[in-house]
């Protein structure tokens, strides 16, 4: 038998959570569901208590996982004809996230004074973002609340994967390099110093290599301060120049033409772009107002530049198809299958396809600049290692033959 964690919610509207013993999950929900109640979630106590430590561990930030089950679970409320201030109040009652609790306990009273659930959600921009409240807008102006919540859960769960794979394969080349920087600092500061003492009176006699290793770890003895002083330099004088939106469209044009690394980055874009543009307009958005939302919510300040020309051009009666063919920062593929979704009048299904090609060129992408940088990293990291001890082996060989 499997212990099982579940929350649940009564025909009479009472929630309820607990525990239950089956043979498996789809057993477990029968079980349940003999009681009339609609199951929210239901999983493994050994996943759930590995989750619970998971989410403790980041301090009690509200992760992108907390929203989706939120989705998802006040979809299957909703589609069970429950009204709408009893699905939040449930939610409130049943979130064991302190923070997340109290926000969804201020949503639920604003509906229950009279106010709009986008409106509600629009009140916590932090928590949901401006895109979420608008799908909400949507879903409410259409009566599909449930579909679009459903929407919802699901294109935060495909967000969540694509950073998740991202987030997974920069692990090891991170590891890499600070392994790296911290194997070459305790040469320099600590082996080197005590290495030099044996060089004390070798002077001209050691080789130039030697002489140049003994310099630079004196240096970075003496001066170590001046290390984390150009890290701190360099930051403040990027943080200068991105002052202006002017200045931050450079740095992102400039990431954008950085080899490998700026296809991943105009990739991952595309896919976010268009997988939450058309989860707008499936909820009923104006094209406008989607644009708006979708642009502003992009990283890449050069590409946020280019979906401001793109509003312009589709409120002056242009589509936006042949706008993003005329820049070479966008995807070329990309803009020519929405040009072609808005020919076919099939845009919001062809954003999906473009969506679903960009993630798997993301998820390839990744691969391979990682397939590129861990050997990189390794080459770098043995050059100059291998520079510093050959240098202090050859600084002994020519103390033993001169003392020979």
């Amino acid at each position: 038998m499997i212990k099982f964690t579940y929350k649940a919610m009564t025909d009479d509207g009472q929630p309820r959570n607990g525990s239950i013993e089956a043979p498996s999950k789809a057993r477990a929900v029968q079980m349940l569901q003999r009681n009339g109640w609609v199951i929210l979630k239901i999983e493994s106590a050994e996943s759930s208590e590995s989750f619970s430590v998971a989410t403790r561990s980041i301090g009690g930030r509200i992760t992108t996982q907390q929203l989706m089950e939120f989705s998802s679970e006040t979809s299957a409320l909703l589609d069970a004809k429950i009204p709408l201030e009893q699905v939040l109040k449930t939610q409130a009652d049943l979130c064991s996230h302190a923070g997340f609790k109290e926000v969804l306990n201020e949503v639920w009273k604003d509906v229950n004074g009279g106010a709009s659930f986008a409106d509600a959600l629009a009140r916590h921009p932090k928590v949901f973002e401006r895109f979420y409240s608008n799908m909400v807008r949507g879903g409410e102006a259409s009566g599909a609340l449930d579909l679009i919540m459903r929407r919802l859960a699901a294109l935060l769960e495909r967000r969540q994967k694509l950073r998740s794979k991202v987030v997974s394969a920069m692990i090891y080349p991170s590891l890499l390099l600070v392994m790296g920087v911290a194997v070459v600092g305790i040469m320099m500061l600590v082996v080197i110093p005590k290495l030099s003492e044996l060089f004390a009176d070798g002077g001209r006699l050691l080789p130039a290599s030697t002489r140049t290793i003994i310099a630079m770890s004196e240096f970075s003895r003496v001066y170590w301060w001046a290390f984390p002083l150009l890290v701190i330099t360099g930051f403040g004088a990027y943080k200068y120049s991105t002052r202006s939106e002017e200045g931050k469209v450079k740095w992102g044009l400039k990431g954008l033409k950085f080899p490998i690394l700026g296809n991943l980055i105009a990739e991952a874009e595309t896919s976010r772009f268009c997988r939450m543009l058309s989860a707008l307009l499936e909820g009923q958005v104006p094209i406008l107002q989607a644009l708006s939302i979708t642009g502003g919510t992009l990283e890449n300040a050069a590409l946020r530049s280019l979906m401001k020309k793109v509003y312009e051009a589709v409120q002056g009666g242009k589509p936006m198809g042949p706008v993003l063919q005329q820049h070479a920062e966008f995807p070329e593929l990309a803009s020519r299958m929405i040009t072609m979704g808005e020919d076919s009048g099939e845009l919001g299904t062809m954003l999906d396809k473009v969506a679903e090609r960009y993630e798997e060129k993301v998820a390839a992408s990744t691969e391979r600049f990682v397939s590129v940088l861990e050997p990189a990293f390794i080459v770098v990291l043995g050059i100059v290692v291998g520079f510093i001890v050959i240098s202090m082996m050859q600084g002994i060989m020519a103390m033993s033959t001169s003392a020979g």
